[in-house]
């Protein structure tokens, strides 16, 4: 039965993205086909009611049908453009920062692979949306145009609404992850300093970075047992600062990851000793 309500859940979500996605093409057609200012501002604007409806439809299933509860311990805030820094646990991480960041603020920005944009459905709508897209590939060149890439987007900060989200341990959770980096959290793979880096020389100091830290109730966070409710709370913790206030990004990512694994053995110690 569980999985039942998983594979329901799934296609829930699929259809949800397919059905908006044939609402964005014809928006995308126009921004091309009339490349004015006026046309774009007003296309950017009918994107962002779809990326809401799209929003929210996934986290009305999440929340009411398969009964996952949101608990967010602080205050997002309502700046629009902030950068939105987070661990990485599960692809369910997804519709949860969407539900928590653009349900009380503005559309997530995701820096993505550039091999994802030949994913049907999910490559559409990053090219549409014009999500950043990374080669991460190995060697000076490619990483220049990462940087470059993430530069521009930092850079648009200023002027354009929409959070830009990075995931600075660059890849999700998994245990044999974990111990090929070597790394000294318990459950978090290390930080990577370099988006955060080219940020701070892009983009305006006084831009907030909103830090979360995203916990799943008894550290279950597999995205086909998360489809149907196994894991029941979902708690997401807010700290904000301002990028101008930060000197060394690598040193603040350490710190602030080092906060993060001590906060999550916290939580998961104790709801594992309720189950």
């Amino acid at each position: 039965m569980k999985h039942l309500v998983s594979l329901i859940s799934a296609l829930w979500v699929i259809a949800n993205l397919c059905l908006w996605t044939l609402c964005l093409i014809p928006i995308a057609l126009l921004r091309v086909l009339i490349p004015t200012r006026q046309v774009r501002e007003r296309c950017l604007g009918l994107v962002e009611i779809i990326y809401r409806l799209a929003v929210s439809a996934d986290s009305f299933w999440m929340q009411h049908i398969i009964g996952i509860k949101l608990q967010v311990n602080g205050n997002i805030g309502n700046h629009p453009a902030p950068i939105v820094i987070c661990n990485h646990q599960s692809w369910f991480d997804i519709p949860v920062l969407q539900e928590v960041i653009t349900g009380a603020g503005p559309i997530i920005k995701f820096l993505v692979k550039r091999e994802l944009i030949w994913v049907p459905v999910i490559g559409w709508i990053c090219l549409i949306l014009d999500f950043p897209r990374l080669n991460r590939g190995v060697g000076r060149n490619a990483r220049q145009s990462d940087y470059s890439l993430i530069a521009s987007a930092s850079g648009r900060l200023g002027f354009e609404h929409g959070a830009l989200l990075l995931f600075p341990e660059g890849t999700r959770f998994s245990e044999d992850k974990k111990i090929r980096q070597g790394s000294p959290y318990e459950y978090l793979l290390q930080p990577r300093s370099g988006g955060l880096k080219i940020i701070k020389k892009s983009a305006p100091p006084t831009t907030p970075i909103i830090d979360l830290t995203i916990i799943y109730e008894n550290g279950e966070s597999n995205f086909w047992q998360c489809l149907h409710g196994a894991t029941s709370t979902i708690t997401i913790s807010v700290d904000k600062f301002v990028l101008g206030n930060i000197d060394d990004p690598h040193s603040w990512l350490v710190s602030r990851w080092g906060i993060k694994d001590r906060l999550m053995e916290t939580a998961i110690g104790r709801s594992s000793g309720n189950a």
